[in-house]
């Protein structure tokens, strides 16, 4: 293989975790040989790729992608996000039915970013807002339609035609409101189409809702594997190399990993672990005794740290409820979604999480623990003390998810059981304002306080958590902890944190949280996973880094990502 030479940017190989920018980096058959200053490394290099000015940083490590979900849900859907008008909605349905057979379901995207990345939305479309049953009927009157809700607005809405109506039953003697879903009727008392309120096709925790998707086709296993390489695409394109599922997978969907592997068409490092209860869907029920046993044993079979492309290092557990207002578990009661007081609510009873506690501590394999809020931390942490007394998990380096309330003190503590962290900065962009609202504006000093995670040592990586985000926007968010809509900056001593550390939650640190060698760095040795990017995100303006253009990724040696801007 001949001996690859970038030359004429800037490096940053992040060796030991260090930001010190070099000018050349040497490749050769999917690996780092070296790194050095300009014209160093000119006589050992058969080829040279001019860098003309752009920077070059190892692939970018997603700690919390849910790429996989994305991917496979998405695959179906008719793209609507860069929707501009209710025309332009119609004739991209009416385009997919004709190519649907009559009666069929035809799905829909959401209007505009989906998940916390909410700057744009249906509310941006020229009539502003969604179309009603009488627009969609416009696109096909033989076909079902949906246009689906997604996680995080309040409320959420979705829209059916007619068929999709008639099909759900719902008809003028539906009561306008149901649970937590409210049924838009017209003047004459005839449904309108939209539905609003918890109708998400999951998280929504609404019996009504439920009932409505599990009769719609939402997931289609069949999706799974071209879906997932879609999705890989796309996050490439952005510069991640690798990925840590680390949430909401069963083995079926681990299988949708598995069978990219075997047919060696992975573009990114995968490592996974696997849900240890079921929640979230409209089918979700908690297991019984003996398959959630089962299950754990069936996981513990399976591990496997030894593949470069896909990894499977154990289970994970969902403490609270999601990161939305009102899973979240506060010590404090404060507004829930519908006005109701609430402190949050488990997603996994707490005898269960013991017995996955504990389970992992007796097998010593990995565990990743989401716990949300500062009640869940205070629930969680002595009972992984107790076990620690025990096992001494401590040299297992299981994970903490998200966090995205927690004081000091309970940093200390899930440092001293040796955990490394995981947190996404997408929860204080997208809800931060609701934060503020429901909770008081007194607990946004525990939101996402990066600066205490590195003073007590911990290895603190970055997530997008779902679909492609630009980490180079969570890059900078993690320096400015900037509100999305007001631009209200939540930026107190616990949350500041310098370039390098903001950059090395993608990349070193991630790596460590991994604990998979050879990622996260560009040192002699390491796999050849990197990123030419336009712009040196730890010299340019703070404003500008969530600019950044991804030029080319290179993974494994090979490119699988590239603008053309580069010779």
């Amino acid at each position: 293989m001949a001996e690859l030479l970038y030359t004429g940017g800037v490096v940053y190989p992040f060796e030991d975790g260090r930001a010190d920018p070099v000018e050349e980096l040497l490749v050769r058959d999917g690996r780092v040989v070296a790194y050095g200053a300009d014209g160093e490394l000119a006589d050992r290099a058969t080829r040279r790729v001019a860098l003309d000015g752009a920077t070059v940083l190892p692939g970018l490590i997603d700690t919390h992608p849910h790429l996989l979900h994305f991917g496979s849900l998405a695959e179906s859907l008719v793209p609507l996000w860069d929707a501009a008008s209710h025309a332009d909605i119609v004739a991209r349905i009416a385009e997919r039915a004709r190519r649907t057979a009559p009666g069929e379901w035809v799905m829909a995207s959401p209007v505009g970013e989906p998940h916390y990345f909410i700057r744009r939305s249906a509310r941006d479309l020229a009539e502003g807002r969604l179309p009603d049953r009488t627009v969609l009927d416009r696109a096909t009157e033989n076909h079902p339609v949906v246009i689906q809700s997604w996680a995080p607005s309040l409320p959420n809405v979705l829209a059916f035609n007619s068929m999709a109506l008639a099909k759900l039953g719902i008809d003028a003697s539906t009561p306008d409101r149901i649970g937590h879903v409210w049924v838009g009727k017209d003047a004459a008392g005839n449904p309108t189409g939209l539905l609003r309120g918890s109708v998400t096709n999951y998280y929504s925790y609404d019996d009504f809702a439920h009932s409505l998707w599990r009769r719609i086709p939402f997931l289609n296993y069949d999706d799974l594997v071209p879906g997932t390489k879609t999705a890989m695409r796309a996050y490439n394109a952005l510069g991640v190399t690798s990925v840590y599922e680390n949430h909401m997978l069963d083995k079926p969907l681990l299988d949708g990993y598995r069978e990219l592997r075997r047919r060696d068409e992975l573009t990114l490092r995968v490592l996974a672990s696997q849900e240890a209860e079921a929640y979230g869907m409209p089918w979700s029920r908690p297991r019984e005794p003996e398959d959630f046993r089962r299950r754990l044993d069936s996981a513990a079979a399976e591990l496997d740290l030894t593949d470069d492309y896909f990894r499977f290092n154990g289970l994970s557990l969902m403490w609270d409820g999601t990161g939305a207002v009102g899973g979240v578990m506060m010590c404090r009661p404060y507004l829930g979604p519908y006005g109701e007081r609430t402190e949050g609510f488990h997603n996994i009873a707490p005898d269960k999480a013991e017995q996955v506690i504990r389970f992992c501590a007796e097998r010593r394999i990995r565990l990743n623990v989401a716990c949300m809020g500062l009640k869940a931390h205070e629930e969680c942490l002595p009972l992984l003390e107790a076990v620690d007394s025990e096992h001494d998990i401590r040299s297992l380096h299981w994970v903490l998810v998200h966090a995205q309330f927690i004081t000091g003190e309970q940093v200390r503590r899930y440092r001293a059981l040796g955990m490394d962290v995981t947190t996404s900065m997408s929860f204080a962009w997208g809800e931060g304002h609701l934060y503020a609202e429901r909770m008081g504006a007194e607990e946004l000093a525990d939101l996402s306080p990066l600066r205490r995670f590195f003073d007590a040592g911990c290895h603190l990586a970055g997530g997008s958590d779902w679909g492609p985000k630009n980490a180079f926007e969570h890059i900078q968010l993690a320096l400015t902890h900037e509100f999305a809509g007001s631009g209200h900056r939540n930026l107190g001593p616990a949350q500041r944190i310098n370039r390098a550390e903001a950059v090395r939650m993608w990349t070193w640190d991630a790596g460590k949280v991994l604990r998979w060698d050879g990622i996260g760095h560009l040192s002699p040795g390491a796999h050849a996973d990197f990123v030419i990017v336009d712009r040196d995100p730890l010299t340019s303006d703070i404003d500008d880094i969530g600019k950044t253009t991804v030029l080319r990724t290179v993974f494994d040696g090979r490119t699988v990502h590239d603008t053309g801007e580069l010779s």
